[in-house]
C-alpha cells in the first residue's frame, strides 16, 4: 500500500502512542515500522553533497511512514525540517523500546 498526501505537512505531533498528522490522520506507534526523511536533491546537489560532504538545500522533502501494511510518503512543503528531524528521531526511539 503507498499513498501520497496532496497536503503539505502543517502540523505534527505524538500524542497517547498516536502519531498525529494535521490534526485529520493518526497512526498507532506500534503499527508504524519506521519513519524516514527523504531529500530529493538535483543531480549536480548530489555530486556536491557526496564529494564535498555539504549539506544542499533539497528541492523537496517527504517523510516516509513504514507501516507493517505499506507505507505512506507525506510532503514537507515550506515545513521545519529541524523539527521534523527531531520528532522522526523521537517516534523511531518510541518504536525501538516498543519492540524491546
Amino acid at each position: 500500500m503507498t499513498e501520497n498526501t496532496k497536503k503539505p505537512l502543517t502540523e505534527i505531533y505524538v500524542k497517547n502512542n498516536y502519531l498525529v498528522i494535521n490534526n485529520s490522520e493518526t497512526f498507532e506507534i506500534e503499527k508504524i515500522l519506521s519513519l524516514e526523511l527523504i531529500r530529493n536533491l538535483s543531480f549536480l546537489n548530489k555530486i556536491i553533497q557526496v564529494t564535498f560532504g555539504l549539506i544542499v538545500p533539497a528541492k523537496s522533502n517527504k517523510l516516509r511512514i513504514k507501516l507493517k501494511n505499506g507505507f505512506k510518503d507525506i510532503m514537507l512543503a515550506d515545513y521545519n525540517i529541524e523539527k521534523v528531524e527531531i520528532l522522526i528521531y523521537e517516534v523511531n526511539q518510541l518504536i525501538l523500546k516498543k519492540q524491546n
